[in-house]
């Protein structure tokens, strides 16, 4: 039996996969006969944390609850030193005169099949692209039109790259695919659940349906064709489609509001490939504004998620927020400005009011503290206060001799640079603080920020020539449709500020 399941935006999909789960487990099938896979740490994780607190099941039990380059990691008995790391990737370089950058950081957990940083980065991607597309490298650099690459060189590195992982026994997550397809075999399972569907390239596909399919009895392909955006790495929105005859169709979402799902339904309906859906918004009507500009629109309070067609729009955003005083958090860099430093401001400041604090809170205070104005010693007392008591700031300065008073300023205390201070007292001025964990505002690329959400999506409809004058302009449309319906309560949209503008 072959179900594709299509879930679209909010409609409950990953709870109608657990609940898959939950009836197969009370009809006897072992958890370890299970497999649910994705291309995605992201869904695999989800559903692996899901699963355990919905159901109750040690998340030990899903042996098979992983991304498919960690299935084929796992069930191949490869270890993590046969793994290309940063330090391969460095020695790769010393050989064909290129630095590679992104793939340092890579780990087991990510599953990152190519990702574009340094210069040699850019001929890395278009090899794993034409690997897993199945294509000739020579293809991919047709494809790939950018006159700063050489084919020549793509075909050095090419060659090095396989010379190397020969001579070393070392394997990328490509390989851990292809072997796992040359080998034809896989674990005994009863059930395959593939989330994420949509955005298989070939090779997975290829591992999903020669390898997987045969030893499955019961097979559901989950996803969305409408939220298909990466088209640029191979994949192809028919293989999802064609997955199977049997089709189910998620029809009611909990969170779209009606004006974003108008909106939504209005944009998705230009795509020229799709498998036409009747789904129904959320109970409450939510609002779409439009705004010239970005800073038009108030953000002080409330949960934002400001999305940018690209990194360089992104960039932009950064910078007009920071000089606006906001604290966000960058997807893909991180936090504006350190929490650990906004953190050791705030105990400063509260030491200076006479407020008593804890030794763990002054312990981790002394990390931020400037290198040269507490000695070692006064560091090592800070260090080593008793966790029973709570300590004044002139408890500090009798126990450390340090030669600071409550007037003096928290720069010249915590640990920033010149141009790091002039941003946090913008920060402090315009009230802003860190208090939880969880961002109150995220810049993100509309790639980055799929699967997530917010209350107010802030979406610039800002693009790209190339884009824009792709023959392929449903990636285009599926691409802003994902940035639109991430919106829980409201849609802010602005207008673009170029010629190549995205319009709706």
């Amino acid at each position: 039996m072959e179900t594709t399941i299509f879930g679209p935006p909010g409609t409950g999909k990953t709870t109608r996969l657990i609940n898959i789960v939950k009836q197969e487990l009370e009809n006897g099938t072992p958890a370890e006969h299970i497999a649910f896979v994705s291309f995605s740490r992201k869904a695999a994780e989800e559903a692996r944390t899901r699963a355990s607190a919905a159901l109750g099941m040690d998340p030990k039990q899903m042996v098979w609850f992983r991304t498919l380059h960690s299935m084929a990691f796992q069930f191949s008995g490869m270890n993590v030193h046969q793994v290309m790391r940063g330090s391969d990737y460095a020695a790769l370089g010393k050989l064909v005169g290129l630095e590679f950058g992104s793939n340092s950081s890579l780990t087991m957990s990510d599953g990152t099949l190519f990702n574009p940083g340094k210069s040699g980065d850019a001929y890395l991607s278009m090899i794993q692209m034409a690997r897993v597309q199945g294509i000739e490298l020579s293809d991919q650099f047709n494809r790939t039109a950018d006159y700063n690459l050489h084919y020549q060189q793509a075909r050095i590195v090419d060659n090095a790259l396989k010379a190397y992982k020969s001579d070393t026994d070392k394997f990328d997550f490509v390989d851990m695919i292809e072997n796992f397809i040359a080998e034809g075999q896989g674990p005994r399972i009863d059930v395959l659940i593939v989330d994420e569907a949509q955005d298989l390239v070939p090779l997975q596909w290829k591992m999903v349906l020669n390898v997987l399919r045969p030893l499955a009895k019961r097979i559901y392909y989950a996803g969305d064709d409408d939220q298909c955006i990466y088209a640029w790495m191979g994949v192809h929105v028919r293989d999802f489609l064609n997955a199977s005859e049997n089709k189910e169709i998620l029809q009611q979402s909990y969170r779209i509001p009606a004006q974003v799902h108008d909106i939504a339904g209005r944009l998705v309906n230009r795509l020229a490939v799709r498998q036409e859906k009747v789904w129904q918004p959320a109970t409450h009507q939510g609002t779409v504004v439009w705004h010239h500009d970005i800073m038009d629109v108030d953000i002080r309070t409330g949960e934002w998620l400001i999305l940018a067609r690209t990194n360089y729009i992104a960039n932009q955003i950064s910078t007009q927020l920071k000089e606006s005083g906001y604290v966000f958090y960058r997807e893909g860099s991180g936090w504006s400005v350190s929490p650990n430093i906004l953190e050791a401001i705030e105990v400063w400041l509260e030491l200076c009011k006479g407020k008593a604090l804890s030794a763990q809170q002054l312990k981790t205070f002394e990390k931020q503290i400037k290198p040269n104005i507490l000695p070692k010693s006064g560091r090592s007392v800070l260090r080593t206060l008793d966790p029973e008591h709570d300590y004044t700031l002139d408890d500090i300065i009798e126990k450390c001799s340090w030669p600071v008073s409550n007037q003096t300023p928290w720069y010249d205390i915590v640990r920033v640079s010149e141009k790091e201070q002039i941003y946090i007292s913008s920060v402090r001025r315009a009230g802003e603080r860190i208090l939880t964990g969880k961002p109150r505002v995220k810049i993100s690329t509309i790639h980055k920020a799929k699967g997530g959400e917010a209350d107010n999506v802030l979406l610039l409809l800002d693009s790209t020539k190339a884009a824009l004058e792709s023959p392929d302009q449903d990636s285009e449309v599926r691409t802003f449709y994902v940035g639109i319906t991430r919106a829980k309560k409201a849609l802010h949209l602005v207008e673009p500020r170029t010629r190549n503008g995205f319009y709706l």
